[in-house]
């Protein structure tokens, strides 16, 4: 498929092309997607086009270009692939030299963390929290950067229920918390802790333990409880 892939490599130049290689009934299929970054030098592949794939074929690996460069990971392609979970297979353009990465095990500390939408966030910080208490949640689907204003909703009651869990009236340790913060829609999580304080990775924020009162109570809108 190196031809189809380059194919759409020179309709994106110079903007990073992108897509997905998937498995369809036992068989390698390339699917190219668009590149949603502002950033002519960046790629971020939309979510619309991941679903897509995701619901007609196994998710072998993301794919896309580094125009006019070397295939050599960058630091957020390496932050990408382990949050997602899936191998990155990076081709220079126009050699189409080959470079495959494989996701490692985050080990970024739970507490202080710098905030970085889709690597370090409010849902990697939950997902890494509840891996050290032996709840795993699956590797998320790319969100979109400032997805509550293009009327998406990834905390919806489908997702979460996707990830393992059930909704419940009253919060024990380990429950997963979702608010709505300012937005139309929920947009924020983390997990309670018992005795009132619950801990997260708030936008422009430190990753930390926080009590839920007097703020965070009045944006909670539901708790939720992994069904191990």
């Amino acid at each position: 498929m190196i031809d189809e892939i380059r194919e759409h490599f020179e309709k994106e130049y110079p903007r990073e092309g992108c897509g997905i290689i998937g498995i369809v009934k036992g068989k390698k299929k390339w699917f190219p997607c668009e590149n949603v970054a502002e950033d002519l030098n960046d790629f971020i592949l939309s979510s619309d086009d991941w679903i897509k794939v995701k619901n007609q074929a196994d998710i072998l690996a993301v794919v896309h270009s580094h125009p006019d460069e070397t295939n050599e990971a960058s630091q957020h392609d390496i932050n990408c692939c382990n949050a997602l979970g899936v191998p990155y297979y990076i081709f220079s353009y126009p050699e189409m030299d080959l470079n495959i990465l494989n996701p490692k095990k985050n080990f970024y500390p739970l507490i202080g963390r710098e905030y970085q939408f889709g690597i370090q966030d409010c849902f990697e910080a939950m997902r890494d929290y509840l891996l050290e208490q032996n709840i795993e949640i699956p590797s998320r689907d790319p969100f979109e950067d400032d997805w509550w204003e293009k009327g998406l909703n990834y905390f919806s009651e489908k997702n979460i229920s996707r990830w393992g869990f059930k909704p419940v009236e009253k919060a024990q340790k380990n429950d997963l918390l979702i608010f709505q913060v300012s937005e139309d829609v929920p947009d924020h999580c983390g997990v309670y802790l018992g005795n009132d304080v619950f801990f997260h990775h708030a936008i422009n924020r430190l990753s930390c333990r926080e009590s839920l009162y007097p703020f965070w109570i009045k944006k909670l809108v539901r708790v939720y409880r992994h069904e191990s």
